[in-house]
Formats: structure tokens, sequence, C-alpha cells
């Protein structure tokens, strides 16, 4: 149908809304210390981002016209490229399984509700949201492993291989179609684009996680179970534990089949998710095809989606749920000409997905109450087609999937939404009988809050200037109007669905991650506003074009404003190689946790003086905050040594992890504080400014264990060989020997463990007999007794004392084993355990 061009009148309204924007935006920006707005750590990190994007550019283009493909495939391609490069290939593959897995179980069961025309997108988030649901059930329980993941995800594929290979064999017929069209069209720069900023999504996917929120609850969640193999949802421990955690029982699934990168990918693959659905939501809205890629471009280029996209958050899992049930609804309740033919039930397909978003936050009851009003607007139109019953299954499934975690934690701790609203359900678990509340974001909704969010965005977020996208000055005002002029009905839909849901929560909390869902509808609002203008010729449309240039340029000058968004570009982490030297420089305690848990081979909990980044931890973590009330009551009243070493003792603390900028919390002066948990300690490893610490003697929580090691085959005299092993599978603090004829050698293993020091002329030296050492183990102190034909040789401690300076080549080092532990292979005898292990 070709385009309506709009009146002379129209245009002039349109064009000056535009200008205007303009003009807002020129005079925020005016207002900004360029200096301190501009985040970009230096010159070189922005050259390196804009020299990214170029090069991703050239790449993608050069593939696509090359090889005749649609500019998704050759995407496709230079991510596959990137992540062989990178070793993540793994963890893609991971993702791509998951993703397999989830429709296959969304199509059989969408077939069961008999939803019809399922989407791909339908049939991917109601598998995701069942296999999340059947994650989180299993959390309380230890059967958390690999296998029966591995398990879980294969069956669909096994049980549902006919539709594997029928479905398959239409998406190759539809990649090969769309390939030969785009043979025969014009070549389309702006799918460039998206792909363009769509790989940057996925080459911070590949970096590790430095993200505050990741490294407190979302990643520390799948570690744990990975780790634990369950979740313990104890309040008392961590007063989040039984909040609604779908979104990282999700996670779990790629975490523990593919680490953290596979995690991670998962999240980025959510935030593409959302971008199709800004697609899919400007085409139901009657936008253009046009109009639909500049609203995708817009969202992925969007500093807060970048924020929730670039860390492990959860608002990505969320806001898919949340956006496709919202669609769903509003697919329901179409029938007239401007709504289209109604699908048959939608609103079963409504309550599954919303229940989910419900089951990952909160926050979706804020977006129920403009449902409900278009519910009642609209109920002739679904009362006819779809029936009260439809409703009903719909809000039952509300209840079943979004329930789950609101059921828990009224079981548990009193309270359906603990730690919220504790002045009504008054938990005893929680500190005080108050409402927990968050003031730094309670501005509400003021009549400039456009401008306030994009250039006052702090008031809103963690984050500074442009955080909130500046498409919202530029383009928002201009699209209502438009939306207005061409009575585009289905747009204004979506507006009133969205904008309800900011009024209710701005009405509690001024916090925009919490109104990411709407953010991602009004976008395409957007999309359909300014699309219709797009299209049509004329000196509007190219002012149009315009603005929304400046709108992409600006975002990605501003992508990196969150306040947990590196301020560099560190293309290098995303290899293996490179990643401990970056989280050394850029987040030294994730070296540091990874240091305890080698040490910690009884897995008792750690102490934590520093920011709660410790994802990962095989112990429990105790905070000294809000997390962990009663700890944090405990080291409020200390006073001296005793008093700390008590605590300690307590709660069978070993180690500790000391961040020396540590501000204590509430537990009183910095100094005195430190200078009590470091008497009641010695120091093991520093980490830049974050070190690991081992409670002294008297005051912890002894483990010892007598082992023998039994040779009796000549040994190498150039050989290392582990003598002490702690039998907890994939976790191995080793004390190492050389059998060496002459010289005194030591080592330190890539963990920074010491090995046994021989003296000249150890009896063992060179022999071929049998070769008896006990080795008497004390937390990290190792004594060993050597017996060689009858002589025994001087007992030698091995100091726990790390030098973090001592390296290959470096100090007399000159031997090591290779990566881990390549020479275990060659292990020429046997341990045997002649003591238990007691606790003294």
């Amino acid at each position: 149908m070709k385009p309506q061009k709009p009146t002379k009148k129209q245009g002039i309204l349109i064009g000056v809304a535009l200008i205007t924007g303009l003009g807002l935006t020129l005079i925020g920006l005016e207002s900004l210390t360029w200096s301190e707005s501009v985040l970009w750590e230096d010159s070189r990190s922005w050259g390196g981002f804009l020299g990214f994007l170029a090069v991703a550019a050239i790449v993608i283009g050069l593939l696509a016209q090359q090889l005749k493909l649609t500019a998704g495939l050759a995407v496709l391609m230079a991510a596959t490229l990137l992540a062989l490069l990178a070793g993540a290939i793994g963890s893609l593959l991971v993702a791509a399984w998951f993703a397999g897995a989830c429709s296959m179980v969304g199509y059989w069961c969408l077939g069961k509700l008999r939803v019809k025309d399922r989407t791909f997108l339908d049939c991917f988030l109601a598998g995701a949201g069942i296999y999340g649901s059947a994650v989180g059930i299993l959390a309380h329980f230890p059967v958390n492993y690999p296998g029966v993941y591995a398990v879980a995800l294969t069956l669909p594929f096994l049980a549902g291989w006919r539709t594997v290979v029928d479905e398959g064999g239409r998406l190759l017929q539809l990649v090969d179609r769309d390939s030969r069209n785009r043979a025969e069209t014009e070549f389309k720069w702006l799918d460039v684009a998206i792909g363009v900023v769509a790989l940057v999504y996925f080459v911070f996917a590949m970096m590790p996680e430095v993200g505050y929120d990741a490294l407190v609850t979302h990643l520390f969640v799948p570690a744990h179970m990975a780790l634990r193999h369950q979740w313990g949802f104890d309040v008392t421990t961590y007063v989040w534990a039984v909040v609604p955690m779908l979104g990282d029982w999700i996670f779990s699934m790629g975490y523990m089949l593919g680490g953290e990168t596979a995690a991670r990918f998962i999240n980025v693959g959510f935030i593409f998710v959302l971008g199709w659905l800004v697609r899919d939501c400007v085409q139901w809205a009657g936008g253009s095809l046009v109009g639909a890629r500049w609203a995708v471009l817009v969202f992925l280029s969007t500093p807060l989606t970048f924020t929730v996209g670039c860390s492990l958050y959860i608002e990505s899992i969320w806001a898919s749920f949340v956006v496709a049930g919202c669609l769903a609804v509003l697919r329901a309740c179409s029938s007239s000409p401007s709504f289209g033919k109604p699908g048959r039930n939608e609103l079963l397909l409504s309550g599954l997905l919303l229940g989910c978003g419900a089951a990952v936050k909160a926050i979706t009851f804020t977006v129920l109450p403009g449902i409900m009003l278009l519910l009642i607007w609209r109920f002739r139109t679904w009362f006819k087609t779809v029936g009260l019953q439809s409703l009903a299954g719909g809000i039952g499934l509300f209840l079943a999937t979004g329930g789950i975690p609101y059921a828990t934690a009224w079981w548990l701790t009193g309270s359906p939404v603990f730690p919220l609203f504790n002045r009504i359900f008054k938990s005893p678990y929680f500190g005080s009988s108050e409402n927990f509340t968050n003031s730094n974001y309670n501005g509400g909704l003021t009549w400039d809050v456009l401008y306030r969010v994009t250039f006052d965005t702090v008031k809103y977020l963690e984050a500074y200037a442009g955080a909130s996208g500046f498409q919202w000055l530029l383009l928002f005002i201009p699209a209502l109007i438009t939306l207005f002029l061409y009575r585009r009905i289905r747009g204004g839909a979506m507006f009133l669905v969205a904008v309800i849901a900011i009024a209710v929560l701005f009405h509690w909390q001024s916090y925009l991650r919490y109104a990411f869902p709407s953010w991602v509808i009004l976008t395409a609002v957007i999309g359909v506003g300014l699309g219709t203008v797009i299209t049509t010729q004329g000196h509007l449309s190219k002012l149009c074009c315009f603005s929304l240039v400046i709108t992409v340029m600006l975002n990605l000058l501003f992508i990196n404003v969150g306040r947990q968004t590196p301020r560099d570009f560190p293309l290098l982490s995303m290899f293996q190689s490179y990643k401990d030297n970056y989280l050394q420089t850029r987040l030294p305690i994730r070296n540091a946790v990874e240091l305890v848990n080698r040490l910690n081979v009884e897995r008792t909990p750690v102490a934590v003086f520093a920011e709660p980044l410790t994802a990962g931890l095989s112990g429990d973590a105790l905070y000294p905050n809000w997390y962990n009330i009663p700890f944090l009551q405990e080291v409020n009243s200390i006073h001296d040594e005793k008093d700390i070493a008590a605590v300690f003792k307590k709660h069978r603390v070993n180690f500790i992890i000391l961040d020396e900028n540590w501000s204590g919390g509430s537990c009183g002066p910095k100094s005195e504080r430190q200078a009590l948990i470091e008497k009641a300690s010695e120091p093991v490893a520093m980490y830049d400014y974050v070190s690991v610490r081992k409670i002294k003697d008297g005051n912890r929580h002894v483990v010892s264990r007598s082992m023998r090691l039994v040779v009796d085959q000549e040994t190498d005299a150039d050989t290392w060989y582990p003598l002490w092993t702690t039998g907890v599978p994939g976790n191995a603090n080793l004390v190492t020997v050389k059998f060496a004829k002459t010289g005194t050698q030591f080592r330190y293993d890539k963990w920074g463990c010491p090995a046994v020091i021989i003296e000249p002329g150890a009896s063992c030296a060179g022999m071929d007999r049998r070769v008896d050492i006990t080795v008497d183990h004390i937390d990290t102190q190792w004594k060993m007794a050597i017996n060689c034909n009858g002589a025994v040789s001087a007992a030698d401690t091995a100091s726990n004392k790390i030098d973090m300076k001592d390296q290959l080549g470096v100090n007399g080092i000159t031997s090591t084993l290779e990566g881990k532990y390549p020479l275990a292979k060659l292990f020429p005898g046997k341990l045997e355990e002649t003591q238990p292990a007691r606790k003294e």
C-alpha cells in the first residue's frame, strides 16, 4: 500500500516537534561537562570501540555482498568465527542447545494449549519459562549436576526428532529464500548497522563478568548451584535468597553446562529476542518494515539496553516475558479492522508468559493494571472470540507459573515478598518491622520527565546523563503526534499499556531498570509513528531520518554511561590468556575468590570484608551488611581480637577476603575494625588492594588428614610429582617435590601454592626402590616425613605464605607443571589415606 503523505499542517506540526526535540537535546548537551559525561577511559578505548564498529561494518558488508547473504547470516558467520578464536565455541553451542530445547518444549506445550499460529519466539519463551520453573523446583534438592541438565535438554530432541527435521527444513528454506531475495534487492545498510551493534553485544558476552548485580546475585546463584548442587534458600545468610529467581535458574542451565560465558550468551540472546519483539510489535501495529528496522537499531544502541546486555542482569529475560505477554493480550483483543484478526487462545499464552515474568521479578505486577483496562475496554471483542474459559485458563497459568517463588518465600519466611513490605507481613527473618525501601529513586512523574531521564539520569538509575537514550527528546513526541494524526490505534494501545505501567511504577519507585519492558514497548511505538513519516518522500522524511541518525550516534557515544559498564573496550579480555590479567587490573577480588576456593578445601564459610562480588565462591560468603543482618550485628558488637575470633569460630571461618579500602559499612571506624581483622589473621596472598587472609591457628577451624604416597618404580630425577590432593573433584591443592640429586629445589604451582623444599643429600635422591612419604595436612600447612630404603630424611615444613612475585624463571624457579597438572598422568604410585580426616 502506498504510504499516505501528511497534509501541509500535519507536516508542519511533526517538523516543529522534531526541531524542538533537536533544540532541547542541544541545550541538554551544552549543559554537560563533557570530560565527565563521555566516560571512555581514554582516547585509546574510544578509538578501539570506533575501530571495532568500522571493521565489523566492513566485514559484515563484504560477507553479505560477496556471498549474497542477508546481513543476519553475515553477522552469524562473523560471531561464530570470533567465538572460535576466543575459545568460546563450546559455550555458544550450549546456548544454542538451550534455545533449541526450549523451542521444542514450548512447541509441544503450546500445542497442548491449542495456541494457534505458534511463532518461534512464543515457543522459545514458553519453553524457557518451563525449564526455569523446573530448575527452581530442583534447586531445593542436591541433584543439580551437569549430567541431569544435559539429559533434560536432550530429551526434547529425542522425543520430537520428526518436528526438528520438519521445522529445520522449513528454516533452511526460509534462509535460502531470504538469501535469494537479498541478491535481487538493494543492499540494506540499515541491516548492517543493526548487525554491527549486535556484534558488540556478542563480543562483550565473551568478556569476564565485572558487574555488581551479576557478581552479587545473578552469577553467584548459578555458580553456587554448580558447586553445591542446590540452593540453600537461607535468608539468614543471603537476605535475597527467596526472591523470584526464574532468570537466575535459566542462567544456571547455561552455567552448569558451559560456564560463565554460556550464561552471558543466554543473557545476550534474550536481548536479541527483545529486538525481535520490537520488530513484531511495530509490524503488528501496522508500522513499516523500515520503521521496524529503525526501532530495533534505536533499541540496541540505547545505553540502558547495553547496560542490561553487557552484564548478567535478569532484565533481559524479564522484559522478554512481559513484552511478549503484553503483545499476546493485544492480539487477543484485536478483531476490528483497526486491530486485525484475533488469534485463538492468546490469553492462555499471555497468562503463561506474564506468569513467567512475575517469577523473574515482582515488578511485573505494575504491568497488570494497563492490561486489565485493555481487557475491560475490549471486553466484547475477546469475549466473543476466546471467551471466559480462555481468560480463566490464562489466570490459572499466571498463578501456576508466577506463584511458585512467592509460595516458597511465604513457606520459608512467612512473607510472600520477603524482604519487602515487612510492616505488613512481619517476618521474623528481617531485622526491621518497617518496609524495605530505596530512598534514592523517589522522583515520581513530572511534566519534564523526558528531559530529566535523559540529562538527569542519576536520579533514575545508577548511571550518568544519557543512559536512558536520547530518543525520548528527539523522537518520542514526534512519534506520538504522528500516531494521533494518522490514527494508529494499535500503536496507541501499546502506548497506553506502557505508560500506565510506568505511572504505577513511578508512584512507588522511579527506577528505569524496573521500567525496562515499558521502554521496549515505547521504542516500538517510536518505530510505528516515525516509520509512517520515513516512507513518504520529501523534506519531512529527510528530517526524520536525520533525527534518527543523530539519536543512534549519541546513543553509541554515551553507550557505556551505566556505572557498572566498562569504561574501556577490553577486546582482548575475551581471550582466556588475557582474562586473568584483565581481572587483576579491573576486579582483583575475582582472582582472590579463585585462590580461596583452592585453599578452602572443606568449603567452610568465608568472611568477606569487601564489596560482595564473590560469585563462584565454593563456601558460603558472610557479608557484614544488610544481606546478612545477623553477621552484621555480630561484627558491630566486636571490641577486641577475642570478639572477632569468637565470631570467626562460631561461623567456622578459616579464610577471609579483605579489601584495604573496605569502609566497614556501619561497623565503625575503618582503621579500628580493619586492625582487629588483620590482628586475628595472617596474609596469604595480595591481589592489588584485595588480600586473602587465613585465620590464625588459635582462632580457626582445623582439619587434619594423613596420607601416604607409595612409589614402586624408578623416579625421574627431572620430574615433579603431586603428593597431596584434597579428594574434591576438580579442586586440588598440590604439594610437589623434586627427587633431585643435588641442590635445593622449590616451586609454586599456578595457584600460588608452595612446594616442599628437599635439602641437598636427601636420602631419596636417585633411588629406584620403594619410597614412602607421609603427608600431614592442616589447612594450608604441610608436614612431611620421607622414608626411602629405611633412611628417614629430616622433616620439612612447607610454608603457606605466598610470594606472588615468584614467576617461572625468577627467584630460582626453574621447573613447572605446564597448565594445571599435566604430569599427574605420569604419577608413579598411589595416594592412600592412613588416617581419616579429623576436626580439632
